[in-house]
């Protein structure tokens, strides 16, 4: 009985394999044991022959004056398709970061993407892509041998990844496991391994790690010392931007539970009776950061104050979901702006000011409007149970944000060639039927000439300044006035000098629906400046910083870096909290 039972979910996947269009995932094991090794290697040496082929074409284009943006895209495409390569060492085991040829590939990406705005790391991109080339270009029967030898079926890392594909992905599994889960919350009310059900008003769900994070052992307790130090981590940033003349300012996001314990235990004074240990962990971990010197932002405090509006405004996190509501990231926002302002008023850092125009207005500004947005929480998609329609979609009102670019123009200067001129200065491609094919050009038909000529052009480029705005196109006319275009809000990596780092907390309302609802568009709208942002599901403790890494360049110009993550990355953050390097 024990042996039929074991063989069970095999035999029923070997089937459901043999049957469908899917891989047999069950010879996945000799297939990267005997296989995918020289097949990486083949592939490894054609990427790199490519991506030096396609270098040295670069170089000469750009030695012949081409931008050096557009001589780099193909190197970079190239760049990336051999690092999928190289860092996908077979169908279950990646790369480990600790290799030399990991680092190498790194090192090359961040020096390409630091050419267009720092053209003198060119010898150095130049020596760093032939170490590249020299290091993957050859077929080594070596490097495969490694390959199966530290990250092969008899590897944990393999089997670990293998034993997960096949749970997930076990046709048996896939068949039973839904029904089993919701007979299971039909009679105990159970949602499953990753979700808590609340106790209070609502029933709200709860992440089980937001929950798991309050009642276990700080991050920084000698219980956790396992543990990667999120706190030394966090300072060696700080070292590290300061090097490089920016400042940080830490944010740490609470987690549902702990600014709504008394919605987690049903409790009416969970939020007195857990005060020293539902926000414990997190708060005390930001107040310890404060102590040793670096710039925070409390969420805590003003989130637990706002609760009180909830009857009136309604909550501020949402009932099946890890994230705030619109409300909940509008207030995040709001205290990130005060205190940057509350930096830039104690001389910590120095943002330079935004130019004005003649009557004192700036030439940058946001509007907002109201868009409701459908959210289906991401609790309780991690049940399971929502192909049953369990839970319920929730409706949000999120408040949409936009630039309004106010660009002062003048009108026509004294005759219609200066008008035409200035109209085909915008629309040079659609000036040939008008202007070169007539000796004079408006002579008889202005109106019927400027027309022709802006007919292509979009609404709110310079033509707005001679026709759509002025009734008369080509009289004379010196006035000046505003074009106020509206466009929708997104990061301004060139002229932003606030860099944000962040998780799905910033995500949230601000890249999926409604879109730049989110607290990084509000922060930019209370700041009134172009803010740039990297975000990383899940990986803001290590992941992002990653990111920021291989992009170094994105650093130029900026003043200072606001860094967002939730509570619970303090202990369960993706890759821990390691040591990155610029």
């Amino acid at each position: 009985m024990f042996g039929i039972l074991l063989l069970l979910p095999f035999t029923v996947q070997a089937v459901a394999d043999l049957r469908g269009d899917k891989r047999f995932v069950s010879l996945d094991i000799f297939k990267d044991v005997v296989y995918t090794p020289f097949v990486r290697e083949s592939n490894l040496s054609a990427g790199a022959m490519r991506l030096d082929s396609v270098w040295r074409a670069a170089r000469e284009s750009i030695a012949a004056g081409t931008e050096a943006g557009e001589a780099l895209e193909p190197v970079i495409g190239a760049l990336s398709d051999l690092e999928a390569v190289a860092l996908t060492v077979n169908a279950y085991a990646q790369l480990d970061t600790a290799e030399a040829g990991y680092k190498l590939l790194k090192q090359a990406d961040t020096l390409l993407a630091s050419l267009e705005d720092e053209p003198e790391n060119f010898k150095a991109a130049d020596s760093t892509l032939k170490a590249v080339v020299g290091e993957f270009g050859q077929f080594s029967l070596v490097r495969a041998f490694l390959a199966v030898k530290h990250y092969g079926v008899w590897t944990s890392r393999y089997l670990r990844a293998f034993e997960k594909k096949v749970e997930d992905e076990n046709a048996l599994v896939l068949a039973v496991r839904p029904r089993y889960q919701l007979a299971v919350w039909n009679i105990f009310n159970d949602p499953g391994e990753k979700v808590v059900l609340g106790a209070g008003e609502g029933r709200w769900l709860f992440y089980r790690q937001d929950v798991e994070f309050l009642v276990q052992p700080s991050p920084l307790d000698v219980r956790s010392a396992k543990l990667d130090n999120p706190v030394q981590a966090i300072l060696r940033f700080r070292d590290q931007l300061k090097a490089k003349g920016v400042e940080l300012l830490v944010v740490i996001t609470p987690g549902k539970p702990s600014v709504y314990p008394e919605r987690l235990t049903g409790a009416a004074d969970a939020g007195a009776s857990l005060g020293t240990t539902a926000a414990g962990h997190g708060k005390a971990i930001l107040d310890s950061l404060t102590r040793l010197g670096l710039n925070t932002v409390d969420l805590y405090t003003p989130l637990l104050a706002a609760k009180a509006d909830d009857a009136k405004l309604g909550p501020l996190y949402l009932d099946d979901d890890t994230h705030w509501t619109p409300r909940g990231a509008e207030l995040a926002a709001g205290e990130i702006a005060a205190a940057v302002k509350r930096l830039e008023s104690d001389g910590k850092i120095k943002l330079e000011e935004l130019q004005k125009h003649a009557d004192g207005s700036y030439p940058l500004s946001f509007v907002t409007k109201d868009s409701l947005a459908d959210r289906m929480g991401d609790i309780g998609e991690m049940s399971g149970l929502n192909k049953f329609n369990v839970f319920k979609v929730q409706q949000v009102t999120g408040h949409v944000v936009s630039q309004q670019n106010i660009i002062e123009r003048i009108g026509m200067a004294k005759s219609s060639a200066n008008c035409l001129d200035s109209l085909m200065k915008d629309c040079p491609e659609r000036n040939d039927s008008c202007y070169f094919a007539k000796s004079s050009p408006c002579d008889e038909d202005d109106a019927a000439c400027v027309r022709a000529l802006t007919k292509s052009c979009p609404k709110g480029s310079a033509f707005d300044s001679c026709y759509h705005v002025r009734m008369n196109p080509c009289e004379e006319d010196d006035s000046l006035y505003y074009d106020t275009t509206v466009t929708p809000f997104k990061d301004d990596f060139r002229k932003a000098q606030i860099l944000i780092l962040g998780d799905s907390f910033s995500r949230i309302y601000q890249t999926d629906s409604p879109v730049n609802a989110g607290w990084i568009a509000h922060f930019a709208k209370e700041m009134g400046r172009p803010v740039a942002s990297i975000v990383s599901d899940g990986g803001a403790s290590t992941l992002v910083r990653e990111k920021l890494a291989r992009k170094a360049g994105v650093l130029k110009g900026k003043k200072l870096l606001i860094w967002e993550f939730v509570e619970r990355d303090l202990r369960f953050g993706a890759e821990g909290w390691k040591e990155v390097d610029f």
